[in-house]
């Protein structure tokens, strides 16, 4: 079979009815994404079903479970659909390869793309230039929902699926490599066309060939840019580019052609938008930065301006942190709160005004914060800090009280996002008055001095806590019962450190040797390895049945 479009001449008549096509083509594509919030709402009331048949009861419940695979009676009286969905939720929510996104974000993107595939050729005919245009014009459709799912806290669309920025950003990385194999098609369609026609040398001279070319180029350099080596190597060079390349796009698309700039205009409004809401949602204070002795690690303490004090912040939640002058000014990190947020009986309490961030001295804005940082013993000096947020996927999550046991694990700094959901649970009015979800949180660091910040906390806290050190007895002061001496523990908190790895898997067997009905949550926050060897221990359990709700923090693009 031959190729099925060819290069037609059409009439007048027949050029405009290709021309209404289009158009509407690409209207439609755009109208259709209004479809997405829907689906979803429907697939997370196909979830919350599927969450109330696994919490049926039919059979009675077993005191413990210490096997990642249910007995044999467990497996006749349990149904088999519910088993079955837990173990497919799993897997869709597993990543594809490590570092890429998860099989769900992968089989949306692909499910996405044949829908879009398929506006680009019905009613195309056998017309190689209709189709060459419905290629542009679909992409160019999709902008406005690609910049949209880039924005930090006001889009609607995190109101219509209840999902962060960080949870909507894979799809907006996904979106954009569609949107660039699509533009990919028109061009090269178009760059086939005239070559057959012997045209190239002409039409490369033309206004609108050569914005369609900068268009394409700055596409490529946006995924170019975007990949993992890039960002990792140099994650400022990426981030300039991204921003510069995405606002370079929309006025070389809008003078390319007429018929694009409808979608350019909104993709321009929600992009001006973002910029209005990042600089108007931002404050200037004057934070307080100190080194924490023996370690590489400074503490941050922010006093909340007034505009801030009304906001709700949910454990866990984190800022970006800017500073106020040239040339620094257009850096901007994001900083998990280490300190948990006020209960009702503290609100009164003078600290509840401030926010306190522990950050470990890297290179880039980390650096330049430590040279602002104040030696522990010496008074602190205090510097103008611009500060933007709070966000975070936490602000979604469902309420800590509704599991029957969670499960926090850290490494490093990580603590910063676990602990402060940890402390706030067990501080909670509901626990005191009711009970609540057997919680149980895992830090390994390095050395004793790294988690010298939270050990006040944890002592207070009187929950179930373990400190492991990683690190050799050098890396320490001689050992870890001198590390317990320069950190002035008592008794109580001597029992929180513990000596090598933590063993992962009989921490989660030990979560999870109970009753198989109980809802269990695992928040993890660390090195990308250890979250690895975490999922695949609890995943031994989702594969027996278990119902598991999973979250591991980390800080991408």
């Amino acid at each position: 079979m031959g190729f099925p479009y060819h290069f037609i001449d059409l009439d007048d008549e027949q050029l405009q009815r290709r021309r209404n096509l289009l158009d509407n083509y690409g209207q439609f594509a755009q109208l259709s994404i209004l479809s997405l919030p829907l689906l979803y709402q429907l697939s997370r009331g196909i979830k919350l079903l599927g969450s109330r048949l696994s919490r049926r009861r039919d059979y009675q419940p077993l005191k413990e479970q210490r096997s990642p695979v249910p007995f044999n009676r467990q497996h006749e009286r349990a149904t088999v659909s519910i088993w079955s969905w837990r173990r497919l939720k799993w897997w869709l929510d597993t990543e594809l390869a490590p570092g890429w996104e998860t099989r769900k974000e992968w089989l949306f993107a692909i499910l996405w793309m044949a829908w879009l595939l398929f506006l680009v050729t019905k009613d195309t005919g056998d017309d190689y230039l209709h189709i060459t245009k419905r290629f542009g014009i679909v992409a160019a459709s999709q902008l406005p929902l690609h910049y949209l799912l880039a924005t930090k806290s006001w889009s609607p669309i995190q109101y219509l699926t209840r999902m962060s920025h960080e949870e909507l950003n894979p799809y907006h990385r996904l979106l954009g490599r569609i949107i660039i194999l699509l533009f990919a098609c028109h061009a090269s369609f178009y760059l086939n066309f005239y070559i057959q026609k012997g045209l190239l040398l002409k039409r490369i001279q033309d206004w609108d060939v050569i914005l369609g070319l900068t268009a394409i180029t700055s596409s490529a350099l946006l995924f170019t840019t975007a990949l993992a080596r890039i960002r990792d190597w140099s994650y400022r060079l990426f981030f300039y580019l991204h921003v510069a390349l995405a606002s370079l796009l929309l006025p070389v698309l809008y003078f390319h052609v007429t018929h694009l700039r409808l979608y350019v205009i909104e993709s321009a409004l929600v992009f001006i938008g973002l910029v209005i809401q990042r600089n108007i949602f931002q404050s200037t204070v004057q934070a307080t930065i100190s080194r924490i002795e023996h370690t590489n690690l400074l503490s941050v303490s922010i006093p909340l301006p007034p505009s801030w004090r009304h906001k709700l912040f949910v454990p866990g939640q984190h800022i970006y942190i800017g500073f106020a002058s040239l040339p620094e000014k257009l850096r901007k990190n994001p900083f998990t709160i280490a300190s948990p947020p006020p209960t009702k009986q503290s609100r009164s309490q003078p600290h509840s005004n401030s926010i306190e961030l522990v950050i470990r001295t890297l290179k880039g804005s980390t650096a330049i914060l430590d040279a602002l940082a104040s030696p522990q013993k010496q008074p602190s000096n205090t510097t103008e800090l611009t500060i933007e947020g709070p966000y975070g996927s936490t602000t979604y999550f469902p309420p800590l009280d509704s599991f029957d046991r969670i499960l926090f694990v850290a490494g490093g700094v990580g603590a910063t996002f676990t602990l402060p959901m940890y402390l706030h649970s067990l501080g909670g009015e509901e626990r005191e008055s009711r009970g609540g979800p057997d919680m149980k949180f895992v830090w390994a660091v390095r050395r004793a001095e790294d988690a010298k910040w939270a050990m006040p906390s944890l002592k207070e806290g009187r929950g179930d806590a373990r400190i492991f050190m990683t690190g050799s007895e050098s890396e320490g002061a001689e050992g870890i019962e001198l590390q317990e001496q320069e950190l002035d523990v008592d008794d109580e908190g001597k029992g929180l450190l513990e000596k090598g790895r933590p063993d992962l898997r009989n921490i989660v067997d030990g979560t999870f040797e109970h009753d198989p009905h109980e809802k269990v949550a695992v928040f993890v926050c660390g090195p990308r390895g250890m979250g690895a060897n975490l999922r695949r221990e609890v995943g031994r359990w989702v594969k027996g049945g278990r119902d598991v709700f999973w979250h591991s923090e980390e800080f991408g693009w």
